[in-house]
């Protein structure tokens, strides 16, 4: 396998349907500008020709831009006189003249080896089939047209395949003003690299569109571990070169079980709440660990939180501290303080140890679920995955939708939680790597359900509101807290 893998990425200014002849010329310059620095890749975003906004038929009708096929070989014959893959964001035309926002893969020669159409476009684009594989330089890879990389369906099927490298030509545009991050792709696209282990190269857009459209810019790479190795600036053209290190990708090919358990019933759930998450790492002194644990909920409390989700107090040390010595003092807790507490433990059975997550109300422990998706490396240390999806428990006036540690990166899980009636996601994912807020802020715009996720002192708490707005987050890179009030809706 190729051990590096150099790409280009282009970020061209938005242009008018009426403009398509200036966009093709642009686009094909800006290919030659990118090829001096010998990429073995380069990717425009969707539109680039003839543009994408192109919502008024009666104008789509009036307009003639070149065939398909004239502007197909346009780009072949740049791939093939670069030597490099080029993959461009297109409209293109089917038997029906219908529109489709398709991403198409050309190879070194010149030849077409993948063509990928958006499976949840616009309105004025007709459905397409969603991403499809590619083998460049034999990279295990996935090319991706439009917004496709932001729908969850993908995400697992990409892992499971063992894709290392996604393709995507989507251009972000805006999510919303005063928000830490200006497009959903912002946070989803380091969540996908998350979920799927894989690289991300990105594509993007700047300026607006026809007074319609508002691009956010933002091309670039994202890591396997979800982080933005390099990126464009917000507000005009560029070009962004990077190597990929390709054996740094680690496909996940994690499932979740498809058993659900008996859910708590079906009861009316107070429409707003004060939540807290807590930032805190595992310690090996139960003592030391619930002297900090106390500090920081009686914190939370004298802020007025009624539920407060802890991370996973075990860690990927399956001797750590423990359900029965702790799980009573968490009982007490939640009494004395009169709170909800959402905490995960290890759990010993039969010769057998989990990673167990509890809620906790009144003194009594209201529900409890044993993990059912590891890391490699819980695994290895001796841990045992449940068998049945979370389940959603009646606590804290709330349906608290319960997940531990990676189940928070299974998509599934967070839909299924959803679907049963979950009106706010618990998720007490500890010391995972990874952009711990982005997934949060993810699942919560999937899923249109508020998500507290408690994390180490490293990766945060965070209080996420429906629709993946950012409410509150702990002090970076310390133990800490965030408490706010959290919408949720009503049963």
């Amino acid at each position: 396998m190729t051990d590096t893998f150099r790409v280009a990425i282009l970020q061209l200014a938005a242009t008018a349907l009426a403009s398509h002849e200036a966009a093709l010329a642009e686009a094909l310059r800006r290919i030659d500008d990118a090829a001096r620095d010998e990429p073995d890749l380069i990717v425009l975003p969707e539109g680039t020709y003839p543009a994408h906004f192109l919502g008024d038929r009666d104008a789509v009708l009036r307009t003639s831009w070149h065939a398909d096929a004239d502007v197909l070989r346009a780009l072949s014959e740049r791939a093939r006189m670069h030597r490099c893959y080029l993959a461009t964001g297109l409209v293109l035309r089917d038997s029906s003249a219908r529109l489709l926002n398709a991403a198409v893969l050309f190879a070194p020669d010149g030849m077409e080896v993948a063509r990928a159409s958006e499976a949840t476009p616009a309105s004025w684009f007709m459905l397409g089939e969603g991403p499809v594989a590619a083998n460049p330089r034999a990279i295990p890879a996935a090319l991706v047209a439009g917004a496709d990389l932001l729908d969850p369906r993908w995400g697992t099927p990409m892992a499971q395949a063992g894709t290392r490298l996604i393709i995507s030509t989507g251009a972000p545009r805006g999510w919303a003003r005063g928000d830490r991050a200006a497009s959903p792709a912002d946070v989803v696209l380091p969540a996908r690299a998350a979920e799927t282990g894989a690289w991300i190269v990105s594509a993007g857009r700047a300026g607006h569109e026809d007074a319609v459209e508002t691009y956010t810019g933002g091309a670039g790479v994202v890591t396997p571990d979800g982080e933005w190795a390099v990126r464009a600036p917000a507000d005009r053209p560029g070009i962004v070169v990077h190597t990929l290190d390709i054996d740094a990708a680690h496909p996940r090919a994690t499932t979740a079980p498809t058993t659900a358990p008996s859910d708590a019933p079906e009861t009316a759930s107070i429409a707003r709440v004060r939540a807290a998450s807590v930032a805190l790492d595992p310690m090996p002194s139960t003592v030391d660990l619930m002297e900090a644990v106390r500090s920081l909920v009686r914190a939370a409390t004298a802020q007025g939180a009624s539920v407060v989700v802890l991370p996973d107090l075990a860690g990927a040390d399956p001797r750590a501290v423990s359900k029965t010595e702790t799980l009573p003092l968490i009982e007490a807790l939640a009494a004395q303080a009169g709170i909800a507490i959402i905490v995960a433990l290890t759990e010993r059975e039969d010769g057998l140890t989990y990673k167990t997550v509890f809620a906790v109300e009144g003194g009594r422990t209201a529900g409890s679920h044993r993990a059912s998706v590891l890391s490699e490396r819980e695994r290895a240390a001796g841990f045992t995955a449940g068998d049945t999806l979370p389940p959603v428990v009646g606590a804290g006036g709330l349906r608290l939708g319960l997940m531990a540690g990676d189940e928070g990166l299974v998509p599934t899980v967070a839909s299924s939680l959803r679907d049963r009636g979950a009106t706010l996601l618990a998720w007490c994912a500890g010391h995972q790597d990874g952009p711990t807020e982005a997934v949060a802020r993810t699942r919560a715009w999937e899923q249109r359900v508020p998500v507290v996720v408690a994390g180490s002192a490293r990766t945060g708490g965070f209080v996420v509101a429906s629709g993946g707005h950012l409410l509150g987050a702990s002090p970076e890179g310390a133990p800490g807290i965030a408490v706010t009030e959290v919408e949720t809706r009503a049963g």
